[in-house]
């Protein structure tokens, strides 16, 4: 980016480059003086010098303070943000997406020890910047603030952190030949790897909102090249996402339904019999969505397809799914 002793960040370097450009506006206003031209020809002599220092103010100066302070910065692009005044649907709509997502992958870090975790009010991304240039996002993560009591190593701001990195990791390599193979070596938790290819599904853009691009960058990922997110992205990740388990034995698990995604056909089973499990993420068929709707809180048998981690069920690919009635009226 530049000399690091030098200039610490971006908005370091557009600060130097628009003092140099004042110091020429001054020594070009001092010569066209020195030579008897008046105001205007002074105004002409420098116009090119005002147009540089307003692209910088205007337009440069905004992204470079998005990429000196945002954890995690979005670039959109598409038809629907070559205007002076995008939609206001569109922002709010790419804001709850990376709640909604992130906030999933947080939840998923933390499961295993919490059950049906929520993000409590003071726990927000903040919107660390908004720049114009097709549209720049930047997302600061959640600080303690004095409102909220914080342990060390507390699980939801570790996790924050990790989910990000996690999601860079993941949009880093999805665009690289055998992605789906280096994503399944990088994330040997098929629990973890599902919930990061689900948020990157969600996330890339669909092209019905007016984006056809979105790149992914900031401060809580890995230094590099931006990472771009296309519709085609979304296609191959659902393709990824609709046989996500890999290994052919079945089992079969009494427990609670939590946490149920109907967008995604994927719930979470707690309480499960036996008491060494703590939780097993389920994806269930598309024949079963209009009796998913009423599985949130009900205890149910499902047996399918298990993927292992460590000796533990994590990944579940269902085949039946049975209520227990018994265990609901006890």
């Amino acid at each position: 980016m530049n000399d690091g002793a030098l200039f610490p960040n971006w908005s370091s370097v557009l600060q130097r480059r628009a003092h140099l450009l004042h110091q020429q506006i001054s020594a070009m206003q001092r010569l066209v003086r020195d030579s008897g031209g008046g105001e205007e020809m002074i105004e002409r002599a420098c116009e090119r010098y005002y147009r540089l220092l307003d692209e910088i103010y205007e337009k440069d100066m905004p992204i470079a303070r998005a990429l000196d302070y945002s954890d995690l910065l979005l670039h959109l692009d598409g038809a629907g943000l070559q205007t002076e005044s995008p939609r206001l649907s569109l922002v709010t709509g790419i804001m709850g997406d990376v709640r909604k997502q992130v906030g999933a992958m947080i939840k998923t870090l933390v499961s295993s020890f919490h059950e049906a975790i929520e993000l409590p009010r003071e726990f927000e991304f903040g919107l660390s910047s908004f720049a114009k240039g097709s549209l720049y996002l930047g997302f600061s993560l959640p600080e303690p603030d004095a409102g909220y009591k914080v342990l060390t190593g507390d699980p939801l701001f570790e996790a924050s952190r990790q989910a990000l990195s996690i999601l860079g990791t993941v949009t880093e390599r999805v665009n690289e030949p055998n992605a789906f193979d280096l994503i399944r070596h990088e994330f040997a938790d098929p629990k973890l790897r599902d919930a990061a290819l689900s948020a990157v599904g969600q996330l890339a853009p669909s092209g019905r909102r007016g984006v056809s691009l979105l790149e992914i960058g900031g401060r809580a990922l890995r230094p590099g090249a931006w990472r771009t997110l296309t519709p085609q992205t979304r296609l191959q990740v659902r393709e990824w996402l609709d046989r996500p388990v890999l290994s052919e034995e079945v089992i079969e698990l009494c427990g609670r339904v939590r946490a149920i995604d109907l967008d995604l056909r994927r719930f979470d089973l707690r309480r499960i019999d036996g008491g060494n499990l703590p939780d097993l993420r389920c994806i269930y068929p598309a024949n079963f969505d209009a009796p998913a709707k009423k599985w949130l809180d009900a205890t149910m048998t499902v047996r399918g397809q298990v993927e292992t981690y460590q000796g533990a069920a994590r990944l579940l690919q269902v085949q039946t799914v049975t209520e227990n009635v018994a265990a609901e009226s006890n």
